[in-house]
């Protein structure tokens, strides 16, 4: 018969949280006792042993009557884990469902007597006991049941302890011990004196053990932002508090601020505060491997009290780099799939955090995405400023890694309404132009110039001979064919490939002599990388300002002292940088000039590479100079963007275009008039 709800307790408030775990092993039980609010108030855990478990089925009820035997105090109120395995005989019935969001519980228990039976209520208490009162009040939290994690937890450690699985206690356990906080600090105990716990007379459990799992069962403290206890290198501002705010409150969160106003920071700080809350013990951050240096410096940085680790190397070096027992653990996308088989032999226990770094990586449902989204957590951040690129299911993939609490099975999105409802429900977003009304302009200038003669010759010629091709091949002409000759042609506008000659780079040239003069330094991007029209032959030109070379063959090694040496040397004027190797991580505020050699088919990817220098911290407005030379295919290019770019703001933020993608066929052929 269920044992009546009590009416009255001497300990007013008093709620005892239990939890049996199972395995090959034996069983083991941990009674916790808190107030209402969570505080500690009293820990006993016990254990059976696998040569002792003469009756598996009545172990449970057995440990449960000796912690609360051991037990000081009377709970009104006992709560269980539905996940537990509670067994059903001597009076142990269902246990209480983690019901959410319906209040009161199917089951729970009041125990009055536990020492001479334990069983289930399957009633609500009375509406006027202390019982609903403090159901009530747990009702309340965010987390309702986050007590039965600590439970849980200090449970682990304790018989992770030799001592604890060598000592005999009352017979048929290994051992019964009760660990009373100190009465100094409740539930948050800095200092531990030698007469803060009681044991048994026969237990060895020592100090250092009482020590460890009261740091695990003080209830996590929530630390203000504005902690005065906590050094923060640079005052956080009220936009990035909010971004802390929702990720610490969130367990999944798709984080896409404008690129520059400093997601990584927002996450590491974060990171910090939950570490020193209590709430994390692992994370893990996935992100491109060239800003992997980056994050760590960040982590020191913001978070010095974190350790971190990068996995990268050899197949051995990544294996120990894998269970190293760091706060945060750091790897590329790339590393990330080529370990996914190993991990979760390297990994036994989900990570407490996931942050996915320019999460528009697996916008593709592909091999790197399904090893991102298998990846087992409890906490899923997204930090991307393009969680769309080219179309809905760029966000559908995205949001199948975010939306997973680690306990359900994953969703699958499609294009729609749901998926956009539910975008709207985890995404935060906050554009430069609305917070940071401080941050100095940026001012674009489109420039039609026109080739020098040698170019506008070779230009002619390819033209000329690639549309004799085109029209050959009859109905089989394909977009391959026509991009193929779009590529010749703008190579041939950054330069001749017979002289060397550039109407672009003369430009360029004539202007860096102005500007440096006055102190400016500069950025250089194009999507070409060949020493005849792409980033080194833009070098060869520009040597006069002796321009340092980032591309992705630049070795990660060497990437963060080449960047450091832009920024503190200043016979360095200007960096030239291949768009796809420093359209990420990079902050280079000291470049107030941004220089497109040429144009990519993704405005979305030029915007990225243009916010390397227009970011937070940035003191003078940032000229972007844009180049298309006249009469060529560049313009009638820009053209055909100007108006799809038109069309798509009008549907979507910050939507990006990929020409291949949404140029038809018919579009295509009509660059070159052959429609």
């Amino acid at each position: 018969m269920p044992i009546p709800f009590r009416e009255e307790s001497e300990s007013a408030g008093v709620v005892a949280w239990l939890r049996v775990v199972e395995d090959g092993r034996g069983v083991r039980a941990a009674l916790f006792e808190t107030t209402v609010a969570g505080e500690p108030l009293g820990y006993c855990f016990a254990g059976a042993g696998e040569d002792r478990l003469d009756d598996r089925a009545a172990a449970g009820a057995r440990l449960a009557k000796s912690l609360f035997r051991a037990s000081p105090n009377s709970p009104v109120l006992l709560l269980g884990s539905a996940d537990d395995p509670f067994p059903g005989a001597n009076g142990i019935g269902v246990p209480f469902g983690r019901v959410r969001p319906a209040w009161p519980p199917a089951a729970v228990a009041a125990p009055a007597n536990c020492a001479d039976g334990l069983s289930w209520s399957t009633e609500p208490p009375r509406p006027a006991s202390e019982a609903a009162g403090a159901l009530r009040e747990i009702g309340k939290r965010a987390d309702p049941f986050e007590p039965l994690e600590r439970t849980a937890k200090g449970l682990e450690e304790a018989f992770g302890d030799p001592q604890v699985r060598t000592l005999t206690g009352l017979p048929g356990l290994t051992t019964v011990v009760s660990l009373p906080p100190p009465p100094e600090a409740p539930g948050a105990p800095d200092t531990f004196g030698e007469a803060s716990f009681r044991f048994p007379p026969e237990s060895a459990v020592g100090r250092d053990l009482a020590e460890r799992l009261w740091r695990i069962l003080a209830r996590p403290r929530r630390i203000p932002l504005s902690d005065a206890r906590l050094e923060w290198p640079a005052t956080l501002m009220p936009f990035q508090l909010d971004g802390v705010r929702a990720l610490i409150e969130m367990d999944r969160l798709l984080l896409s601020d404008d690129m520059g106003l400093g997601k990584t920071v927002q996450a590491v700080a974060a990171l910090r505060l939950l570490k020193l809350g209590g709430r994390i013990r692992s994370s893990l951050v996935v992100a491109p491997a060239s800003v992997l240096d980056q994050w760590r410096r960040e982590i020191a940085k913001w978070a010095p009290e974190l350790s971190a680790i990068i996995v990268r190397g050899s197949a051995e070096d990544r294996a120990w780099q894998w269970k190293a027992a760091t706060d945060c653990t750091l790897t590329s996308y790339e590393v990330l799939r080529f370990d996914a088989g190993d991990l979760r032999k390297l990994k036994s226990t989900p990570w407490d955090v996931v942050v996915l770094d320019e999460a528009q990586r697996i916008k593709n449902r592909n091999d790197t995405s399904e090893a991102v989204k298998n990846v087992p957590r409890r906490r899923s951040w997204a930090l991307t400023g393009t969680p769309i690129e080219n179309h809905e299911d760029d966000l559908a993939s995205i949001m199948e890694f975010v939306d997973c609490d680690g306990k359900t099975p994953p969703r699958r999105y499609f294009p729609g309404a749901a998926l956009l409802t539910r975008h709207r429900e985890v995404q935060l977003r906050r554009k430069k132009s609305d917070v940071l009304k401080e941050l100095p302009p940026k001012l674009e200038t489109k420039l039609a110039i026109a080739l020098h003669r040698e170019q506008w010759a070779s230009y002619e010629k390819a033209e000329r001979e690639g549309i004799v091709f085109l029209k050959s091949l009859g109905k089989e002409v394909g977009i391959g064919h026509v991009l193929e000759l779009i590529t010749r042609l703008k190579q041939i506008c950054n330069a001749d490939p017979r002289t060397g000659a550039s109407s672009k780079l003369d430009n360029i040239r004539d202007r860096l002599r102005e500007l440096t003069a006055q102190g400016h330094k500069a950025l250089v991007f194009s999507q070409y990388v060949g020493g005849i029209s792409g980033v080194a032959a833009a070098a060869r030109h520009l040597r006069e300002f002796d321009p340092l070379v980032l591309t992705g063959e630049t070795p990660l090694e060497e990437r963060s002292s080449l960047l450091d040496r832009f920024k503190t040397r200043d016979e360095h004027k200007a960096i030239v940088i291949s768009l796809r190797a420093g359209g990420l991580g990079l902050n280079l505020q000291e470049a107030s000039y941004v220089f497109h050699l040429d144009r990519w088919w993704n405005p979305a990817v030029e915007r990225q590479a243009e916010d390397r220098s227009h970011r937070l911290g940035q003191k003078v407005k940032v000229n972007v100079i844009k180049y298309s030379c006249v009469g060529t295919i560049e313009e009638r290019i820009d053209r055909i963007l100007e108006q799809k770019q038109k069309l798509f703001e009008k549907v979507v933020d910050d939507v990006s275009l990929d020409l291949s993608a949404r140029l038809s066929r018919e579009e295509m052929l009509e660059l070159f008039g052959l429609r």
